[in-house]
């Protein structure tokens, strides 16, 4: 199983094997670590260098804009650098989040737009009430390298807008929670071979049904772990009518789309179960 979109490095801010050792106990293979901000990208880096598994993708997300250091644009080329199998993500934009001027927001993410493209890296993206800037930012930019709007919760009217321009879209356990049929419905709009699948560990907590492993309270917020993905897997498959080895073979396939359109030979090497089935 692959974990499309989470943030590992804030599950377990001290020693991940633990964590690690759970998710191999459930035979999730590939977990894709989003950093938010320079000063998390070194965190992100040190578990793709101790863990086989992890995928390492470097960003600034929306919510990080604010008093960003003037030279994250070279550090970020220095970290994509010394990770060619790294993705540009967490980025976007959000107008939701107070404080966060969505011009500096718009900048900031055109600016990695333009990085993702030039060293032909894929993109993870969020986006909270911004879908149409967002449309626009990307109709302008190249994503033949790959896109993902992550847990995409836009409007069901622009799915077609954003699947024209070849992006994929991921849902989390936190989309079957009561209360948030209309968000899963929408899925039901995108096409099957663009769907993919996160838990966005620690974020997103699922229903309580889904929790195979709990872990301790942080600053009073319930922790996702990154092995609830599993549930993820069984709901979705339910969800979709087919057996949970079609949903891992179908992930596999739309996870290639996404993340090796850029150059799929450097990845099949280090994760040869990815080839598509």
């Amino acid at each position: 199983m692959i974990d499309c979109h989470l943030h590992l490095h804030d599950v377990c801010p001290g020693d991940a094997g633990e964590v690690i050792g759970a998710v191999r106990r459930e035979n999730i293979s590939c977990l894709v670590t989003n950093g938010t901000h320079p000063g998390d990208w070194e965190k992100v880096a040190d578990l793709a260098r101790r863990y086989p598994e992890v995928i390492p993708c470097f960003g600034v997300h929306p919510w990080k804009v604010n008093g960003i250091e003037s030279d994250w644009e070279e550090k970020l080329g220095e970290w994509l650098g010394e990770f060619p199998l790294s993705g540009v993500g967490e980025v976007g934009l959000d107008r939701w989040i107070t404080g966060h001027h969505p011009s500096v927001q718009k900048e900031i993410f055109q600016a990695q737009l333009k990085t993702a493209s030039t060293l032909r890296r894929p993109l993870s993206v969020h986006c909270l009430r911004a879908w149409g800037t967002l449309f626009e930012c990307l109709r302008e930019a190249d994503l033949s390298a790959g896109c993902l709007l992550h847990s995409y919760g836009g409007p069901v009217e622009m799915v077609k807008d954003f699947a024209d321009l070849g992006v994929y879209f991921s849902l989390s356990g936190y989309f079957f929670k009561e209360g948030k049929e209309e968000k899963l419905r929408v899925f039901e709009e995108i096409p099957a071979d663009r769907h993919l699948l996160e838990s966005d560990a620690p974020d997103m907590m699922p229903p309580p049904g889904f929790v195979r492993i709990e872990l301790p309270e942080s600053g009073g917020r319930p922790v996702n772990h990154p092995a609830n993905l599993v549930s993820l897997y069984e709901a979705y498959s339910a969800w979709q009518g087919i057996r949970t080895a079609e949903t891992v073979s179908r992930m596999r396939r739309n996870f290639a789309g996404w993340f090796f359109r850029g150059d799929r030979s450097r990845f099949l090497s280090r994760f040869p179960f990815l080839t598509a089935r």
